[in-house]
This record gives structure tokens, C-alpha cells and sequence, in this order.
């Protein structure tokens, strides 16, 4: 009897590893993985994340997260949104399809919400909900089509990631006033300090991989500074609550000038908000051979391409790398 109810249980043959949330939800994977993470991906965005899971009371915090918080964000999703189809919403449909299809996953879910009033795009997806992204109604009016491509790209490389219960978890850190609210914080232990120096400064990691899957979803990749800094001068907050309205320094210039700076002499401006030496860290994934990878149907040549192991070493040194190599 055993043995026969062994053999006929469906639970015994599931695959719990990385590999099998990446075939889930990503179609033509094996080709851009790499130790077990996507080759795009910023190499201290999954270091932080793993050490973050091992700190002590993070699987509380998470398990919080992903059973509760998450959970309820999609029940609301589903009951106060709409959602976006071929007939609903068909150019933003339109620019999702084209995004999954670029990072060659599975298409999302995604909702426009009217009960926020700002501009704001974020994602949300645990064991239990499908991975969702969430536009706002202001945001699809602020944005352009390119805009919005870059947008839901940066998402798409979240979900792709991993990424949306750490964001979600951002928010008990009560570090910015303007970072989004979740509809439940079902957690109310404290957070200790260690997890949150952890945790906040993880934030600058996970952008850089979000921006590279933007970059990849984008017509024309080099146009991402630009864009990124339009939606910024807009009055664009981001889910983290920060913004910058005002670029007063010229980051195409500077760009063009860190690139021709060897990796070892490479230094930035003292003086750069944190926004800015993002910006400025991810443009030198225009650089990278791993984006032409993605993206064969562009040419490279005219750029001074390099691995990606360079590039990672450039962004550590522009955006900062908080001790991870």
C-alpha cells in the first residue's frame, strides 16, 4: 500500500530548486543561466539576498510576507483593479508581451489601479500568487510608450529575480515616508538592526539588475539614460519613495567619459545623488556583451563591448558595493 501511494503522489516528483521557479517562469532559460542565477543579473544583488535569508528572524519576517502580506495585496488586486488583456488596456498588453518575450518569460499579470493617486509601478508574487505587476492609472498617463516599456522591463527583471517579497519586506524598515504601502503588514515583531542595514542597502542592488532587464526590453537600449532620467524630471517616485525631479549634472556626458576610463582609474563625482550613480552605473550595461546575448537582433559592434564580469566591477565602483565583490 505504501509503495503504491508512493509511486501514484504527485508532491514526491515536484522539483523545489532555483531551476524549477525558472522553468516556471521562464521559457528559454537554460542558455543564460550561470551558477544557478540569470547571467544579466547584478552579481552582489544575489550575494545580499542570499545572506539576507540567513540572518535570524528573516524567515519569520519572510514567511509573513509571502503567506499574509502578499496575499492580500493580490485579493485587492483582483477585487479593485482591472486587469490588462488584448482587449483591456491593449497598448500597455501590448508592451508587457513584448518585455516577457525579450527576458523570454512567462507574461505576467498586470493590473491598473485608480485608487492610488500617483505614479508608481511595482510587482508582487510568492509560492502561492502568480507573479503580477501593478501600474497606476497616473503612471500610464504620465509615461510615453517607450517610457512604460522601460518601466515594465525593470519589473519583469524583478519577478525574473525574485525580487518582490525583499520589496515588500523594504517596507517594515520605516526608512522613507513616501515608500509604498502594503494593504496588510501582518508582522509586528521588531526588526533588528542587523537586518536592517542588510536589507536597505540591498536596494541599490536589486536596481542595478532591474535596470539591466529594462535596457533589454527597450527598442533601443542606448536610449535607457535618457529615459530614465525623463521619467525622473516628470516627478516619477519609485516604489521606494525616492525621487528626483531635478538632474543637474550632465550624466550622458559623464557616461560617455567613465567609459573611456580604465576599470582601475574609474571614479565618480563625490557630489552624485544616489539616483544619479544608478543611472549612471546601470548605462554600462550598454556595454556588456551579455545584453547583445539577449538582444541579437541588435548590433554591438560600435560599442567597446565587455564580459560581464567587467561591467559588475564598473558598477560596484560607481554605484558603491557595500562590501560584496
Amino acid at each position: 500500500m505504501n509503495e503504491v501511494s508512493q509511486t501514484a503522489n504527485p508532491l514526491l516528483t515536484i522539483d523545489t530548486d532555483f531551476e524549477a521557479y525558472l522553468t516556471a517562469y521562464t521559457r528559454s532559460y537554460k542558455g543564460h543561466v550561470v551558477d544557478g542565477n540569470l547571467d544579466y543579473a547584478y552579481e552582489s544583488d544575489y550575494a545580499v539576498r542570499q545572506k539576507i535569508l540567513g540572518l535570524g528572524g528573516a524567515s519569520k519576517l519572510f514567511k509573513a510576507v509571502n503567506t499574509q502580506d502578499i496575499s492580500a495585496e493580490a485579493k485587492h488586486l483582483f477585487m479593485k483593479c482591472d486587469q490588462v488583456g488584448p482587449l483591456k488596456y491593449p497598448e500597455i498588453f501590448d508592451i508587457v508581451k513584448k518585455c516577457s518575450e525579450r527576458l523570454e518569460m512567462v507574461v505576467p499579470i498586470v493590473f491598473i489601479r485608480e485608487d492610488l493617486d500617483k505614479a508608481l509601478i511595482y510587482s508582487i508574487g510568492s509560492d502561492m500568487i502568480d507573479p503580477c505587476i501593478v501600474i497606476t492609472k497616473s503612471l500610464v498617463q504620465m509615461c510615453s510608450s517607450e517610457e512604460l516599456t522601460l518601466l515594465v522591463g525593470c519589473e519583469c527583471g524583478r519577478i525574473q529575480n525574485g525580487h518582490c517579497q525583499f520589496n515588500i519586506a523594504y517596507t517594515y524598515l520605516n526608512i522613507n515616508k513616501d515608500v509604498y504601502k502594503p494593504v496588510t503588514k501582518s508582522f509586528t515583531a521588531p526588526v533588528s538592526s542587523q537586518f536592517h542595514k542588510a536589507l536597505s542597502g540591498w536596494i541599490k542592488f536589486g536596481d542595478q539588475t532591474a535596470a539591466r532587464a529594462g535596457m533589454i526590453c527597450l527598442d533601443k537600449p542606448g536610449r535607457f539614460l535618457e529615459l530614465m532620467c525623463g521619467i525622473f524630471k516628470k516627478g516619477y517616485m519609485d516604489f521606494y519613495g525616492r525621487k528626483q525631479e531635478r538632474f543637474d549634472k550632465d550624466l550622458d556626458e559623464m557616461s560617455s567619459t567613465l567609459h573611456t576610463m580604465d576599470s582601475r582609474n574609474l571614479k565618480v563625482d563625490d557630489s552624485l545623488t544616489d539616483i544619479e550613480r544608478a543611472i549612471l552605473a546601470a548605462n554600462e550595461f550598454i556595454y556588456c556583451a551579455t545584453l547583445y546575448d539577449w538582444r541579437n537582433d541588435i548590433d554591438g559592434k560600435e560599442q567597446k563591448i565587455q564580459p560581464v564580469q567587467v561591467c559588475d566591477v564598473r558598477t560596484s565602483m560607481i554605484v558603491g558595493n557595500g562590501g560584496q565583490s
